[in-house]
């Protein structure tokens, strides 16, 4: 057996375990190891009762019992039962409660002594909510992102499986003289520890060596694209007297920073290299106007461009408004064109009639010749991975690429993430964008909210965005409001047109709802964060987050920016029910801000670059979720090391350096920074 053995050769992980943990995008045993906690639970002592903190997930002892008691609460018309118990740790008692799951009775001890652990609950009482029981402290637990069907404790057991299989013939992938000139421990205690540490320093231990490694391939495989790429013959386009014309097409006259950005497209697209620039800016900032001035050159030399939208709806957004600049020669290539569009599309391409070229990825897919593409444009670069550009790049000779982001990422982690990437920034709003004015809504103001939503909906006609977490309720996490549930509450509470949308349905299903959302069909909008990287609704002027403490600071600020896009008066709300001190402080740093860039810089200084890079995707590659997990001293480091790895003549380094492009260049397809 080795690290790439499929599941089921991992004793204890039958066919039914295998089946939910592909749900997670875990197929092999290396995707197993690789697949950290989210946060971890110290339960290695006690807490005394009367010291217990809301939200806090504790380890209590059991000196008292009292009876159990079932109760059978009325939930939506229906008898629920609802088991509990008190006990007392000798200073303080607490009742613990499990909602429906009458079956609880069985497993809770008949007699004091052993322990309980679980979150706890003081917005009703002393209450600890689904706690577990144990003869002995657990320990340190890890807490894992899960799936439906999959539990905790089912997926700790796998992982320890894993675990016991992979230590059966340890393996380390670093030279020694990298694990010794960076103070670095060795690969087995890494993983070993980051899943059941030992303590909290062996988890500092274990994520430093990984995120390092994986800095240190992650640098390696994006400065080899960039030494290719300079390489490379490019196309040398003629840009004299380019921009002047393309402003007076305008509707609209460009900011400071969006003239300094064309300047420097000019530069770019004249020198006889491949372009290969990111522009990175907030939502609304004007990116796509320098992605059409771009294709503007060009045309004007001759040459097809290829603007790769995430999804069909955007795309459709960006074809309308070159359509109104550029005309007849535009063309929408997306997977929802009838069959006879399609090939006249195809054929207008492949003849050289059609320069703008708009779609999603059908623009990659092997039935699509261009005649004469020189440039490519991918929007929202943290939905295409590294392999997806390039192989819209590789349907002509050298073209000029331009990948556009809303993401604000500081200048330090741009270099880890974008070391094959020029780097622009813009960083002022146009004229018109009024500030989003963000307010944070305490639990009891919550149904006052949505009232005054729905007033806002009736009188001034404008609509909203309600996002959730979770798509649906999660026995993993307590305390949340999952969008099927607060679609149900709000479908029955306000009388304004709402719909659902979230990733689990089918991208047709989800672009018709955003579609008829835009046109002014629907008022509301719940959805999870498949709204992140949306249509432009400038009559969209309130966004909603339920349980903003589950979402990154830096993706709390993309999920603002999907309002406040006209001149009209715009809101955010936040609500949370945590009273952790870290979760006040990212919630007044969105109240006091409306800056991208100095969230992202706050965030990076106070949390590291986990929160920038946000939560794990299906999908996306263990490099980026190891990086995420560093700090930003040992990320700067892996890179340093990285370069000097490069730049070495010695046949050992070089040895290294060619293992790592083979053994993970082919990761490089599924890496998605979010």
């Amino acid at each position: 057996m080795n690290v790439d053995s499929k599941l089921t050769d991992i004793k204890g992980i039958g066919p039914k375990r295998a089946e939910a943990l592909g749900h997670l995008g875990l197929f092999s045993m290396r995707d197993l190891i690789c697949y950290s906690p989210r946060e971890y639970h110290d339960l290695r002592e006690p807490t005394p009762i009367i010291e217990l903190k809301h939200g806090d997930y504790a380890l209590i002892a059991i000196a008292e019992l009292d009876r159990i008691k079932v109760a059978y609460p009325s939930v939506n018309g229906r008898r629920t039962p609802l088991v509990t118990i008190n006990v007392s740790d000798g200073l303080g008692r607490i009742r613990l409660s499990w909602f429906n799951q009458p079956y609880i009775r069985n497993s809770i001890p008949s007699s004091p002594g052993g322990y309980a652990y679980g979150r706890v609950d003081l917005t009703k009482g002393r209450v600890m909510v689904n706690a577990s029981f144990c003869k002995e402290p657990p320990g340190i637990l890890p807490v894992y992102r899960l799936t439906k069907g999959l539990g905790q404790s089912s997926l700790r057991s796998c992982m320890k499986a894993a675990l016991a299989a992979f230590s059966e013939e340890p393996i380390e992938t670093l030279p020694d003289s990298v694990l010794s000139e960076h103070k670095l421990s060795r690969l087995g205690f890494a993983v070993e520890n980051i899943h059941f540490p030992i303590s909290p320093e062996a988890i500092k231990l274990a994520k430093r060596r990984l995120s390092f490694e994986n800095t240190l391939y992650f640098t390696v495989l994006l400065e080899s694209f960039r030494a290719r790429a300079l390489h490379s013959a490019g196309i040398a386009f003629e840009t004299s007297g380019m921009l002047d014309e393309f402003v007076s097409m305008l509707p609209f006259t460009p900011t400071n920073g969006q003239l300094e950005i064309m300047h420097t497209i000019d530069s770019d697209m004249s020198a006889p290299i491949p372009m290969n620039r990111l522009i990175q800016g907030d939502v609304g900032s004007g990116k796509t106007a320098l992605a059409f001035y771009a294709m503007f050159v060009a045309s004007k030399n001759g040459y097809q461009s290829a603007l790769m939208a995430p999804t069909g709806i955007l795309a459709e957004q960006h074809y309308n408004k070159l359509k109104r600049l550029f005309g007849e020669s535009t063309v929408l290539l997306t997977g929802s064109l009838k069959k006879a569009e399609k090939a006249e599309t195809l054929e207008r391409i492949k003849n050289g009639g059609a320069k703008f070229i708009v779609g999603t990825h059908s623009l990659i897919e092997g039935g699509v010749v261009y005649k004469d593409l020189g440039l490519v444009i991918a929007d929202e670069q943290h939905r295409f991975g590294v392999r997806q550009r390039a192989d819209l790049g590789g349907k002509a000779k050298s073209p000029d690429v331009i990948i556009m982001s809303a993401t604000p990422i500081p200048r330090t982690l741009s270099l880890i993430l974008y070391g094959d990437l020029d780097v622009s920034k813009l960083t002022e709003m146009p004229a018109g964008r009024r500030k989003v004015e963000t307010r944070f809504v305490p639990s009891a103001k919550r149904t006052d909210m949505y009232r005054y939503i729905e007033k806002e909906i009736l009188e001034k006609h404008i609509q909203a965005f309600v996002v959730c977490p979770l798509i649906e309720d999660s026995e993993d996490v307590e305390s949340e409001f999952s969008a099927e549930a607060v679609f149900d509450e709000l479908k029955k509470k306000l009388g304004v047109r709402i719909e659902l949308i979230h990733g689990r349905m089918k991208p047709d299903k989800r672009e018709e709802i955003m579609r008829d959302f835009r046109d002014g069909g629907i008022d509301l909008i719940v959805s999870t964060t498949v709204i992140e990287v949306g249509v432009d609704v400038p009559n969209a002027c309130i966004m909603v987050i339920e349980s903003a403490e589950r979402f990154g600071l830096a993706q709390l600020h993309q999920l603002r920016g999907r309002v406040g896009r006209s001149d009209k008066e715009s809101y955010c709300f936040l609500l949370s029910e945590s009273r952790a001190e870290s979760v006040a402080e990212r919630i007044r740093t969105l109240v006091t801000s409306n800056n991208g860039f100095e969230i992202a810089e706050k965030d990076l200084i106070s949390r590291g670059p986990g929160e920038l890079l946000g939560q794990r995707q299906h999908g996306s590659s263990p490099l980026i979720e190891a990086i995420a997990s560093g700090d930003l001293a040992t990320l700067t480091e892996a890179r340093e090391a990285a370069i000097r790895l490069l730049r070495s003549r010695d046949p050992a380094d070089r040895g290294f350096i060619n293992d790592v492009l083979k053994r993970y260049a082919p990761q490089l397809k599924d890496v998605a920074i979010n």
